[in-house]
Formats: structure tokens, C-alpha cells, sequence
């Protein structure tokens, strides 16, 4: 899928938000016919804490390893449109009520100007219709409207969420509640992987530790009926690490015994306050690129997504 280069409304309605704090930079003014691909930055410290009132010269960008010059940039708060997908299948049954109280915890602390949908998946994958910035409505949705079942279709649920996504602007984001098993999904976390790499989209994995026995779908409904595992196989939370990362989200485990609270509370910071980061790109051979942008302060982390599509050059 091509990536959702931002035009020149879209480049302004990037910066066009409240100045906050005392790293926020002017409005910038984009010549017509110039793109600009959108970084979103989240910077912490060593401690894990998040960094706000860094400028533009703190940051660098590079496009397959080459230093480019940063056009955009603004900070601050910045809404989002999210698609929480909770795990209802069997090996999740000792855990469902916690990721349901985590996604509910999600919901509540939605800012103004945020939407979202809420969906489950199982044996099926059921998404709400719309994307809305009623809490009230999502929360029963999350009450209401999950589907339990078995066995588990992780990713196919994962790649309906990126085409309900493809079309909403701003920042879109994936948040997963899961055990992170895939056991009948027709999509591969590869295939997933591949096309997150260039939808311009965050995933923010919750990765919920599972208390039943290993592989309890196929002692549920048989072996024949659930994709074996592997031998050599990435482990789930290898696989959401991985895909947390190279989209710049980020990857949680939880148990009944961790706050989740302060979890939300971290997520919420971290969504709401990140660094956008434009650069116009240099070469226009329709390719997916390795991006990376990083801090000059070395004592200082920063996630971004890893790569992006450039645009390719039309006929002369």
C-alpha cells in the first residue's frame, strides 16, 4: 500500500495546532507540489519518562542513512484516531476481564478531538461501524458487543483494522489486547509486518500473559482446526515487539497483579504528546525506505516509525 504522503493542507494542518510549550515552532508555509512525510516522535529519558520542549534543531533525520533536512516540525498535543481490537478467544478466557478493564482504561482517558472504534476478534472479527469520540458509546460497545469464541484470527483482524484506518487522517493507531497467539488468521504477522511498514500507522501492543494451558484451542475444538506451531517460529511477543517498534508504538506486558492504570497513564502521555517531524524526500522511486530519526542528546531515547514509502515520479 502506498504511504499516505501529507499534501500541502494536510503538511499545515499538521502545525496548525496551539503552541505548547516552549519548544513549539511557528506555523510553516509548504510550496505547492512539495510532499512531506510525517514523523511522530515519542522521546523519554533514561527512567522511561517522557521528554517534553525539544525544538527542531534537536532532532535528525535520516533516509537510508543519509541526513536530510527537516522542513516541519511542531509539538505539543496532538489527537488521534484508534481502532482497539480486544482478544476473545479461548486462551484468552482467564484473562478477557483484564484486557477489557485495560481497553476501558484506554477510553477514558481519550482527549478532545480523538476518535475511535472498538472491535474483538476470535473465530470472527467484529468492528463497530464508526469512529466516534463518545466514551459512553464506546464503553458499551466494549461491554456489549464483544464476540467470544475460538480459535483465534490475530491478524486478519489486525488487516481489517488497517483499511478501516486507510482513509482517516492525522495519526491512526492499532491498540491490541492479546495474548499475542495467532491460530487461524489467512494473514501471516509477515504479510502484517509488510504493509505496517508502509500505512504510515502506529501499533500499540498490550500483550495480556495468558493463564491456561499452552495451545488450549486445539484441546478445544482439535489439532486440525488450528495452525501448528512452528518450529523456528518467532514467539508472540517477539512478534508484537517487532511491530510495535518498527511502526514507533510500543509494547506492554501485562498480568492481574500490574497496575494498570499507571500503564494507561503512561500510553496516554505517550500518545498525546509526541514531536511530528516532516522531511520532503529526496528520491521519488516509489520504494520502501529505512528511516530513523534520532536525538543529539544521546542520553535520550526516541521512537518513530522505521520506514516509509516514497512517492513515485510520474510520467515527464
Amino acid at each position: 500500500m502506498r504511504a499516505r504522503l501529507a499534501s500541502v493542507a494536510a503538511a499545515m494542518s499538521l502545525l496548525a495546532g496551539p503552541a505548547t510549550g516552549q519548544g513549539q515552532q511557528p506555523p510553516q508555509v509548504f510550496r505547492s507540489g512539495i510532499s512531506t512525510v510525517a514523523l511522530y516522535a515519542s522521546v523519554t529519558d533514561r527512567s522511561g519518562n517522557p521528554v517534553q520542549g525539544l525544538t527542531r534543531n534537536d532532532f535528525q533525520v535520516f533516509d537510508e542513512g543519509e541526513r536530510q533536512e527537516v522542513t516541519a516540525f511542531t509539538s505539543g498535543f496532538q489527537p488521534i484516531t484508534a481502532v482497539l481490537l480486544v482478544d476473545t478467544s479461548a486462551s484468552m478466557a482467564l484473562t478477557l476481564e483484564l484486557a477489557r478493564y485495560a481497553a476501558e482504561q484506554f477510553i477514558i482517558r481519550m482527549m478532545p478531538g480523538d476518535r475511535a472504534r472498538v472491535g474483538s476478534f476470535s473465530n470472527r472479527v467484529d468492528i463497530s461501524r464508526t469512529f466516534t469520540d463518545n466514551r459512553d458509546e464506546l464503553l458499551r460497545a466494549l461491554r456489549d458487543d464483544l464476540h467470544i469464541g475460538n480459535p483465534t484470527k490475530l491478524w486478519d483482524a489486525v488487516g481489517l483494522t488497517m483499511e478501516a484506518l486507510a482513509g482517516e487522517p492525522g495519526r491512526r493507531v492499532v491498540v491490541l489486547f492479546t495474548d499475542g497467539d495467532d491460530t487461524a488468521s489467512q494473514t501471516v504477522s509477515h504479510g502484517i509486518m509488510a504493509r505496517a511498514r508502509v500505512d504510515e500507522l502506529m501499533i500499540y501492543a498490550v500483550q495480556i500473559r495468558s493463564r491456561v494451558a499452552p495451545r488450549v484451542e486445539e484441546m478445544i475444538i482439535g489439532p486440525n482446526n488450528v495452525r501448528p506451531a512452528r518450529r523456528g517460529d518467532p514467539t508472540p511477543t517477539q512478534v508484537l515487539r517487532t511491530m510495535a517498534t518498527e511502526t514507533g508504538g510500543a509494547h506492554f506486558l501485562l498480568n492481574r497483579f500490574d497496575d494498570v492504570n499507571a500503564t494507561f497513564t503512561q500510553v496516554a502521555s505517550d500518545l498525546h504528546q509526541q514531536y511530528v517531524i516532516g522531511f520532503t524526500p529526496q528520491k521519488a522511486d516509489g520504494k520502501v525506505h529505512r528511516v530513523e530519526v534520532r536525538v543529539k542528546d544521546s542520553g535520550l531515547d526516541v521512537r518513530a516509525r522505521r520506514f516509509y514509502q516514497a512517492p513515485a515520479r510520474g510520467p515527464q
